[in-house]
């Protein structure tokens, strides 16, 4: 089974929106399947395709020099460990609107290459997108989605 994952969460994986700390890389998106769920993240072409729409309070753009990760972070870590490529700006996702990063045409431009082929994580765990900026972001006016053809939860074995 597969679906997209947003910051909104699904009936299967909880989302948890949260403010990100200025000038130092914090989570501000954490996705943790609920019990008995097991959360796969794939690398399929070159990176997995996120969707983002992130900014402030004056509901402008987070700045261009945001650096953006993805994290994870399991119980017997004692900090969440970084499982991407570090982007060094946010211009792609400043740049285009959420559909046209959607669109076939734009969509490479949108993959974070994970170190690995997957990701997995099971109902303990967590993963999640953290950033490194000068501004805050506004959940009032901020949006993630990932590629649901990278995405997949089964049953816990």
């Amino acid at each position: 089974m597969s679906g997209a994952l947003s910051n909104i969460g699904t009936e299967k994986v909880d989302a948890t929106e949260k403010t990100n700390i200025t000038g130092q890389m914090t989570e501000i998106v954490t996705w943790s399947p609920i019990d008995g769920i097991h959360l796969t993240l794939f690398n399929r072409g070159g990176g997995i395709p996120f969707q983002m729409d992130l900014r402030d309070s004056n509901d402008d753009p987070l700045p261009l020099d945001t650096e953006l990760e993805i994290t994870y972070d399991a119980p017997h870590l004692q900090r969440p460990q970084t499982v991407s490529e570090t982007l060094g700006n946010i211009g792609t996702y400043n740049r285009l609107s959420i559909k046209e990063q959607q669109n076939e045409e734009y969509v490479e431009q949108t993959r974070i290459e994970l170190n690995g082929v997957k990701i997995e994580i099971r109902s303990i765990d967590e993963v999640s997108v953290a950033v490194e900026s000068s501004e805050q972001v506004d959940w009032a006016n901020s949006r993630v989605f990932v590629d649901k053809q990278n995405v997949r939860t089964r049953q816990e074995a």
